[in-house]
C-alpha cells in the first residue's frame, strides 16, 4: 500500500487530530479529548471469544473448570485484561475457587492486575507490560518456584502446572522456555482479535489518514497496528508500549513516541510530548472542563 500520510501539522490545523484506536468514550479517549486534542476514536479488531463462531473452542476452556477449582494448577499467568475478564465470565468464579485452593496469579501489565484485583484476587507476580514477549516472565517465575532444584534432592518436587490465559494470538516465549525447563505448560486461548473491514471504519477514516487530516494515530495493541497498516495504511503512531510499538514498526508505521506507562496518563503525555497543543486550545479545553 502506498505510504501517502502526512502527519498533520500546526499550518494546516490548530489542534492535533488524533486517530484513536479505542471505542468511543473510552478512558484513553477522554482523557485525550479532556486536553483539548480533537480525537477520532474507533476500533480497530473485534473481540471473538472461546465459543464464537470465530473464536477458540469452547471445550478446550470447559475442560479446565476441575483443576482450577480444585487447585491442581499452580499457576495461572494472564498476558491482557481481557484474558482476565473473559475467563471470569466463561467460567464464573472459579478464579476465586482456585485462589482458595492454592492457585497462584502472574499478571502482565498494571491493566490486567487491576482487573484481577477487581474480582477481588491479588496477583502473586506483577510483570511490566514489556514482559509479554521474551522470556522476562518466565525468568520470574523460575525465581518464584525453584523447579527444577538448583540443588539435587532426593525427591524431585512435583511438576509446576502452569496454565497461560490469553489470546489466540499472544506470543508465548516464556511458556516454551519453561515447557523446556520440565514444566507442566498449557497455552490455553480463550479469545481472539478479528481485524474490522474497511467499511466499519468510520466515514471518511481512510481518505482523511491518507491524506493528512491526522497527527497521528494512537494504538493501544500489538493487533492495532497491523490493522491500520493494512486498511489505512503507513504513517506516524504513537503506542501504549515497547511491545505494541514493536510490531508497528515491523509492519512499516513510524514510531513518535512509546508511552511510559500503559494507562490514559501514560498516553497523553507521550502525545503532548509528539505533539503539543496550542496555548489557547489548552484553554479552550479547561473552560468546557469547568
Amino acid at each position: 500500500m502506498v505510504d501517502s500520510h502526512q502527519p498533520q501539522t500546526d499550518d494546516t490545523a490548530q489542534t492535533p487530530r488524533l486517530l484513536v484506536s479505542r471505542p468511543a468514550g473510552d478512558p484513553f479517549s477522554k482523557a485525550l479529548e479532556q486536553a483539548g486534542y480533537e480525537v477520532v476514536s474507533t476500533p480497530f479488531n473485534h473481540c471473538c471469544t472461546a465459543g464464537d463462531p470465530h473464536g477458540p473452542g469452547l471445550s478446550a476452556v470447559s475442560a479446565w473448570e476441575e483443576p482450577l477449582r480444585t487447585g491442581h494448577v499452580m499457576w495461572v499467568v494472564f498476558a491482557s485484561r481481557r484474558g482476565v475478564e473473559v475467563l471470569n465470565k466463561l467460567l464464573p468464579d472459579a478464579l476465586a475457587d482456585a485462589a482458595k485452593a492454592g492457585t497462584k496469579f502472574a499478571v502482565v501489565g498494571p491493566a490486567t492486575g487491576a482487573a484481577l484485583r477487581r474480582l477481588g484476587l491479588e496477583p502473586d507476580l506483577e510483570m511490566p507490560a514489556s514482559a509479554a514477549a521474551g522470556q522476562q516472565l518466565g525468568k520470574a517465575l523460575r525465581e518464584k518456584v525453584d523447579y527444577p532444584p538448583s540443588k539435587p534432592t532426593k525427591k524431585m518436587p512435583p511438576v509446576p502446572t502452569l496454565l497461560c490465559i490469553g489470546s489466540a494470538l499472544s506470543r508465548w516465549d516464556s511458556a516454551v522456555m519453561l515447557h523446556e525447563a520440565g514444566w507442566d505448560v498449557t497455552c490455553l486461548p480463550v479469545y481472539t482479535m478479528l481485524p474490522v473491514e474497511a467499511d466499519e471504519l468510520p466515514a471518511g477514516t481512510i481518505d482523511g489518514w491518507r491524506h493528512g487530516e491526522f497527527a497521528c494515530a494512537v494504538v493501544t495493541a500489538p493487533s492495532a497496528a497491523r490493522v491500520l497498516s493494512d486498511v489505512c495504511g503507513k504513517g506516524t503512531v504513537v503506542c501504549i508500549g515497547d511491545t505494541t510499538a514493536a510490531t508497528a514498526k515491523k509492519v512499516g508505521l513510524k514510531v513518535s513516541r512509546v508511552a511510559k506507562t500503559a494507562d490514559p496518563t501514560g498516553v497523553l503525555e507521550a502525545v503532548e510530548q509528539a505533539f503539543p497543543l496550542k496555548e489557547d486550545a489548552v484553554s479552550a479545553s479547561s473552560a468546557q472542563s469547568s
